[in-house]
């Protein structure tokens, strides 16, 4: 369990510093069981324990037991990352217009398993919450026809591989007790995802990753504005290990075992797709990590609960014009996006008449103040939060809408 301390830097074990990596080895080697002792060898394993000790914030935890559970929750966490992007489980991108729709689990036409349930009555969006009365185990264990195939996004692929990390690296029975704390399960969304509690703990990105840490690689900031519906504002995605070489790997829905460059290549060429006719001038300073997070197992949990269902609902009234968004203080960006950089959310669902239940986590968001997105007849709108803390259905929050217009509007 993750243990607070001062400001003091490095590994500390039951309140000691660790300094020392062969005695700290030597030490793990007489506490685990002989049949784990390879996991101990492994050069991930030897990253795990080089990069801990380096970290110029303080990582702590109340005794060698609670640090060995932490790396073998890393271990298991790469590997189901390993698994769902690499083709060993059966993981890809859900497309809204083209298709294939969102699923997770079985193969037949409900698109979903009886583990889980839409968040998204409507079926739009990839986001779900566990069925209840199933043993937690039984509704996370990846097997065929159970909890895949998955066709989703970043966020929940990323939730996914934590939820298995757990299952795969501590246990059934470690797992179970878990999830009698932490409560509902929930793929997809960042808000109020027990997920988020295995990534409490803020890491530099000024030190070296810790594998299985998650890091979040953020497209251009302002790719949402000229591409609302696409898939590639960022990635979610695991810090995987070093090679052979030394260089540094990240695997995200999409994205497998990339370097840096790589991934940063991937995220540009999307820009160009997307943004046209828009660019990237800065590669190196405008598409970046933005957030960093230690994956770690917290001493306590906010306890999740199951999400009401709601109705589906269909946007009401008339498309948008051009001169209904400049009477109502939108300004223009272009010949078919306006923005209004200070409005709440009410107004915004007021004046163009959808539900607060309508808006949804936007495709690619990262866990730190994620966008929302909502589609109403003629348009596309995104929504940002000027207070990460704020509700994403409050309807006093305030926010910074941006709404693009189909052609012809």
């Amino acid at each position: 369990m993750l243990k607070e301390i001062g400001t003091q830097s490095g590994l500390h074990i039951g309140g000691e510093p660790i300094e020392d990596i062969g005695q700290l080895q030597s030490d793990l080697t007489g506490l685990i069981k002989k049949e784990e002792r390879h996991l101990l060898q492994s050069d991930l394993t030897g990253e795990i324990l080089t990069a801990t000790l380096a970290s110029s914030q303080p990582v702590a935890f109340d005794d060698l037991q609670h640090f060995w559970e932490n790396i073998l929750f890393r271990l298991g966490a790469i590997s189901a990352m390993t698994s769902l992007t690499a083709g060993v489980f059966d993981g890809d991108y859900y497309d809204p217009t083209l298709g294939p729709e969102p699923r997770l689990g079985t193969s037949g036409a409900t698109r979903v398993s009886q583990y889980w349930q839409f968040l998204d009555p409507g079926k739009n969006e990839a986001a779900w919450q566990q069925t209840d009365g199933f043993k937690p185990a039984e509704v996370v264990k990846p097997v065929d026809g159970h909890s895949l195939p998955f066709r989703g996004e970043c966020a929940g692929a990323f939730q996914l591989t934590v939820f298995w990390g757990l299952l795969d690296g501590l246990g059934s029975r470690t797992f179970t007790k878990l999830a009698a704390q932490f409560g509902s399960m929930l793929v997809g969304p960042w808000t109020d995802n027990p997920a988020t509690d295995f990534m409490a703990q803020n890491g530099s990105l000024q030190d070296p990753p810790i594998p299985g840490d998650y890091m979040y690689f953020k497209n251009k900031d302002d790719y949402l504005k000229w591409a609302p519906n696409g898939f590639w504002q960022g990635l979610n995605a695991m810090y995987m290990g070093k090679d052979s070489l030394g260089t540094r790997h990240y695997s995200g829905m999409g994205a497998s075992w990339l370097s840096e460059q790589n991934l940063r290549s991937s995220l540009v060429n999307a820009y160009y797709h997307d943004c046209y006719p828009h660019i990237v001038a800065c590669p190196n300073e405008e598409v970046r990590f933005t957030i960093r997070r230690l994956l770690q197992v917290p001493s306590s949990f906010k306890k999740a609960v199951t999400i009401p269902q709601k109705g589906i609902t269909q946007p009401s009234g008339s498309a948008p014009t051009v001169a209904t968004l400049q009477a109502n203080g939108y300004r223009s960006l272009a010949a078919s996006v306006f923005e209004n950089p200070r409005t709440t959310l009410e107004e915004c669902a007021t004046l163009f008449g959808f539900a607060l239940g309508d808006v949804h986590q936007h495709i690619g968001s990262g866990l730190e103040n994620p966008p929302s997105r909502v589609r109403v007849p003629g348009a596309t709108i995104i929504i940002d939060y000027h207070d990460p803390k704020d509700s994403r259905h409050d309807p006093k929050s305030i926010v910074e809408v941006t709404i693009t217009l189909e052609k012809n509007r």
